[in-house]
């Protein structure tokens, strides 16, 4: 066993024993008080700290951030690496991973055996540049096998795995939103070879069509087709549109967010209505620019505060777009806004960071899930998530302040409504999302020491 091995091995059991979450201190009634916070089922939870315990919480916090970036920094090192994807019974995966990372056509990193020898680090995926984990970013690039016609659509194509890495493999883990791709050792193929320009297995990922499952097995893009709802992409005169299956109230949200948004001026992934189901044009243009999920940056850590440090880091006005996507998915109630479904666009020739990529999946949202039962957003759970991360971000909250946001009216919410063909509650509708800006509007605007309802707060304590 490897020194390495057993400093991971020892560093996990004793991160395993720590307490977990972040301290917060906010201002109540004029008097400072201390809380833990931890995520806990997607839910924030909250336990008050006495006077004569914080200085221990706060050295076991600490503590835990030391583990943290320890094992980080050993995970890294070779050793590290294959060690972890021992843990996670993938040898044979990591011995079949030999080969090249390309970009378009573009040589990015050598890969032997699954570990980086060499790269491009201006090029390299953004979570490849964080974690060396070849076997990790190839096995998120796969098809969500808990969707029924992902096991259907693996059986039309004959493929026997059920490993993630494997089945990304199988299509060189192409996809249509980005030109990396992977060059097995011993292969010529160029990327006019790999790339998708063509989709006969729509139909069966999207509704399980029993006449698509007797085609001859073919490339598909739907084997990187990532997500949990039923969807396809479909090629339609040279354009890549992505299909989902939903309800009518998902599919009036999704659609009524983005006009919303478009007549905002933010920047807006386009939906539409296609007969029974919702479509969006692909945004990076079959790949003329690269999108990387905010997972490549930060894993499954959806945290405000965690993810607007990480964006402000990167740059500024990155940071205040993201903003500009959560005060969207405030005021319009979108309770699944997470790591994989918001994220960066890059240039695939530098590398370069260009923006935050459009508003995008906000098909959980508003009356996604049946219409909330208050209307006036003052017990909002978004609304307060926002909330605490404001007040604990002087830098969010000082940009959110300097922003010219601009005002949603009940005008502009009928024109939108207008324009979908969905029967919807106007009355609704017009007084959430009025009510939902107002509320934050008076957030944003309070001075820095924001007031929270301490009875409130006291719920969600364990």
């Amino acid at each position: 066993m490897s020194d390495i091995y057993e400093q991971i091995l020892t560093l996990e059991q004793e991160l395993s024993t720590c307490i977990n979450g972040y301290i917060s201190r906010k201002i109540i009634n004029g008097k400072e008080r201390f809380y833990l916070q931890w995520i806990q089922n997607g839910k924030i939870k909250s336990r008050y700290i006495k006077s004569d315990e914080l200085d221990e919480i706060r050295t076991l916090v600490e503590r835990r951030k030391q583990i943290q970036e320890k094992l980080k920094e050993l995970k890294s090192t070779p050793e590290g690496i294959v060690n972890s994807n021992l843990k996670r019974k993938a040898v044979r995966n990591m011995q079949n991973i030999t080969g090249t990372l390309m970009s378009g056509d573009y040589p990015v990193a050598t890969i032997k055996n699954g570990i980086i020898i060499e790269s491009n680090e201006t090029l390299l995926p953004l979570y490849l540049k964080r974690t060396k984990d070849v076997e990790g970013w190839l096995a998120a690039r796969a098809i969500d096998s808990h969707r029924t016609n992902s096991r259907l659509l693996k059986k039309a194509l004959r493929l026997k795995t059920t490993d993630d890495v494997q089945t990304a493999l199988a299509v060189n883990a192409a996809t249509v939103t980005d030109r990396y791709w992977f060059k097995p050792v011993g292969s010529t193929a160029v990327y006019e070879d790999i790339r998708f320009k063509e989709n006969y297995f729509d139909q069966l990922a999207l509704r399980g069509d029993p006449d698509s499952f007797s085609r001859k097995p073919s490339r598909t893009p739907e084997l990187t087709n990532r997500g949990s709802f039923e969807k396809c992409w479909k090629l339609i005169d040279g354009k890549w549109w992505m299909y989902k299956s939903g309800n009518e109230n998902e599919y009036f949200s999704e659609l009524f967010i983005c006009k919303l948004g478009e007549k905002l001026g933010f920047n807006m992934a386009h939906y539409e209505l296609d007969e029974e189901y919702i479509r969006s044009l692909d945004f990076t243009d079959s790949a003329k620019v690269n999108f990387e999920p905010m997972r490549s940056l930060v894993d499954d850590d959806e945290d405000y505060e965690n993810c607007f440090n990480t964006i402000y880091a990167l740059s500024p006005e990155f940071a205040k777009q993201y903003l500009i996507l959560i005060w969207m998915d405030s005021v319009c109630y979108n309770m699944d806004r997470h790591t994989e479904n918001f994220g960066f666009l890059r240039d695939v020739d530098t590398g370069e960071i260009i923006s935050l990529a459009p508003n995008y999946d906000n098909n959980i949202a508003l009356i996604a899930k049946g219409y909330p039962t208050d209307k006036t957003r003052q017990n909002d759970g978004l609304i307060r998530f926002l909330r605490e991360f404001i007040q604990s971000s002087d830098i969010a909250h000082e940009m959110y302040r300097g922003m010219d946001l601009p005002e949603i009216t009940e005008e502009l919410i009928n024109e939108c409504l207008d324009e979908i063909p969905i029967e919807v509650d106007r009355e609704f509708i017009i007084a959430f999302i009025l009510n939902g800006q107002n509320e934050i509007k008076g957030i944003i605007n309070q001075s820095e020491d924001l007031i929270e309802d301490e009875d409130f707060t006291m719920g969600f304590m364990l």
